[in-house]
């Protein structure tokens, strides 16, 4: 049954492969977005491989300046080390050796003048005292700044409990000790504000040559371990740190002197990893560790007093560790904005190239199958001519002489019929006699068929060859064509198993030729249904109406049959060819149909197929067909060949 449906709904034959039949514009091409993506995806990698390959290099040069930086930087502080431990010990082997020290206790007062004169010259020495052998304090003489202050009697100290004098016992005459580097404790409480000291110890010979008391000066390291930390203005750390992994200047979040403070804060707890990098360097060297770069130096405390003194030099420390990090080079780091917007360009620019690579890409493309298009459609209007020059010349050939055979066999068919006549008059009932006669009468019914049909095939000629002028272009509706085409159609494809689909808009308006319209879909149909079902039972012959444009429809013909294969459809619109041996047929319906739909119609055809899924005629048509001025002539027509009908041919015969 014939349902007419509105272009809104969907079409209950799902099966049937209609297809949409609009150019794409370029943005909806899909090939378009592949040459463009696949130029983008190379773009992408050529920018990144860039970047990549900069910010290698940038960074391998980044990097190494950091390393020169850090290194002139540890080096410069190491050297401020040993030059404040030089200093310090040269001046106390000096001390040593004055009189008013020698002779402090018959002149306590000498002794306390010369210590004030040289905590006056050397600022760095923030204590100077004599501590008797027992412990005790004998004199003492502290530098404040710019103050001087001597201790009286009633405020020296016990000083035999602390470690630096009990070490400092067991020194021989000539033998110096240094202490670690802490915070100076008075009267058993951390000194605050922190003040980094270090303690140097030499005993003080009488001229018994026994030990009459013990020089201790306290060496003021807050000047050296200020420079600490941060550098101003940049990103540089430098650190101190002891022996046993604990900070002793530079460290974050003030998490130094942990061994004397109750955080307990040291670089061995807080990143044992980085620890063991920092210990495992022997004297200079360098590694990265988490983002940063580090130059460590590592200083024997024993090997620098004595490479700085001749005298035998004990100290409590066993090195310390010149540490020196920076952030490695990071590409983000920096302004942000900056990079992110450049980034941000480079990708619109890649895009936009890739963009316009790919419209050109796509236009060739368009143009090389343009010029496909064209080759073949002169191919076909080479065809088209061949054929009118065919059938001009066999019409010419063939009429007259079929005119005439015609005649003759309508002549001997009447005296045929006039002797039989005759014989039966003159009772002349001879068996054999009428048996001839019966015979000729037959063969010449059966040549007056032959003849007919092979008028009716220069008939056919005639219409593919000659012009299509008869049509008479009016306004109509080409959804009711469409439709009582189908109403026509629908009983006897029924009765063969085929069955109608329609889906059309309400109304599809044209200024056309109707008649022309009919046979060409007449056509297609009579087409799908002698050829695309060969084998099969049943089928559905799909009609599908849809607007196209502003300008023009779509017609779409299709069908669920057995299809054709990639290697026929380009010749299917060829005149005289055909597959179809068991059906029958010319060979000239679809090149007759391409002929209207193109120059009488002004529209084109297309086809699509996959074998065993059925086959799609696409069919374009303006609403308003072209306005042909006089007489329009078919591409089979040839203008200088001679008339196709003869005066000697009598169409009545």
């Amino acid at each position: 049954m014939v349902e007419a449906e509105p272009q809104s709904s969907t079409s209950t034959d799902a099966a049937i492969p209609l297809i949409d039949g609009r150019e794409s514009r370029w943005f909806q091409n899909r090939y378009f977005w592949r040459v463009s993506g696949v130029v983008a995806l190379i773009g992408m990698l050529l920018f990144s491989g860039l970047m990549v390959f900069w910010h290698t290099v940038e960074g391998s040069r980044e990097d190494e300046q950091t390393v020169r930086r850090l290194v002139v930087d540890v080096t410069h502080r190491s050297a401020d080390i040993q030059q404040w431990y030089e200093t310090a010990i040269q001046t106390v082997n000096m001390s040593i050796l004055h009189p008013a020290v020698q002779d402090f206790r018959s002149s306590p007062g000498e002794a306390t003048a010369y210590f004030k004169t040289l905590a006056a010259e050397v600022p760095r020495f923030s204590q100077l005292r004599i501590v008797s052998p027992s412990g005790m304090e004998a004199l003492r003489v502290d530098a404040r700044g710019g103050d001087i202050i001597v201790t009286p009697a009633e405020g020296l100290q016990d000083k035999s409990g602390r470690y630096y004098v009990e070490a400092a016992k067991s020194l021989r005459p000539g033998q110096i000790y240094v202490s670690k580097l802490d915070l100076n404790v008075e009267n058993g409480e951390i000194e605050v504000p922190h003040r980094p000291t270090t303690r140097i110890v030499a005993p003080i010979i009488a001229n018994n040559q026994e030990v009459s008391g013990y020089l201790i000066v306290n060496l003021d390291m807050a000047t050296p371990l200020n420079a600490y930390g941060v550098a101003p203005g940049g990103v540089m750390r430098t650190e101190l740190i002891d022996h046993e992994g604990y900070w002793l200047a530079g460290a974050e979040d003030d998490r130094n002197w942990g061994f004397m403070l109750e955080h307990n804060a040291s670089v061995k707890q807080s990143d044992p990893e980085l620890w063991q990098r920092i210990a495992a360097v022997d004297h200079q060297g360098g590694f990265e560790f988490d983002g940063k770069i580090y130059e460590v130096e590592t200083i024997s405390v024993s090997q620098m007093l004595n490479a700085i003194s001749s005298d035998d030099v004990h100290a409590a420390s066993t090195r310390f560790h010149l540490v020196g990090s920076a952030p490695a080079y990071q590409p983000w780091a920096g302004n942000i904005a900056i990079k992110t917007v450049f980034v941000a360009f480079m990708v619109m620019l890649i895009c936009g190239f890739s963009g316009v690579v790919g419209y050109l890409m796509l236009r060739r493309r368009q143009a090389a199958q343009l010029q496909v298009l064209l080759t073949k459609d002169l191919m076909v209007q080479g065809r088209m001519a061949s054929l009118g020059r065919i059938v001009a010349g066999v019409s010419h050939e063939m009429r007259t002489p079929l005119g005439n055979a015609l005649t003759v066999s309508t002549t001997m068919s009447d005296d045929l019929a006039e002797l039989q006549q005759d014989l039966a008059k003159a009772r002349e009932d001879s068996e054999e006699r009428l048996e001839i006669i019966e015979a000729l009468m037959m063969g010449n019914r059966i040549l007056q068929k032959n003849i007919e049909r092979t008028r009716e095939l220069l008939k056919h000629f005639n219409q593919t060859a000659t012009d299509q002028s008869v049509h008479t272009q009016r306004v109509f509706d080409l959804a009711k064509i469409v439709t009582d085409l189908c109403e026509t159609l629908r009983n006897q494809l029924e009765k063969t198993g085929i069955r109608l689909s329609i889906a059309l808009p309400e109304t599809a308006r044209m200024n056309s030729y109707s008649d022309a319209v009919d046979q060409v879909i007449l056509s297609l149909i009579m087409n799908a249904h002698q050829h695309a079902f060969v084998g099969r039972e049943k089928g559905i012959i799909s009609i599908r109406v849809s607007k196209r444009d502003e300008n023009s429809y779509l017609v779409e013909i299709a069908d669920n049959g057995v299809g054709i294969s990639s290697d026929n459809i380009d010749r299917i619109f060829e005149p005289f060819w055909s597959l179809a041996t068991t059906t029958g047929g010319s060979g000239l319906g679809l090149a007759i149909t391409m002929n209207v739909v193109q120059n009488t119609l002004g529209g084109e055809i297309k086809v699509s197929s996959m074998p065993g899924s059925g086959t799609v005629f696409r069919i374009v048509l303006p609403k308003v067909a072209p306005t042909r001025m006089g007489k329009h002539e078919s591409p089979f027509s040839v203008e200088s060949q001679t008339a196709l009908t003869s005066p000697n041919t009598s169409e009545s015969t």
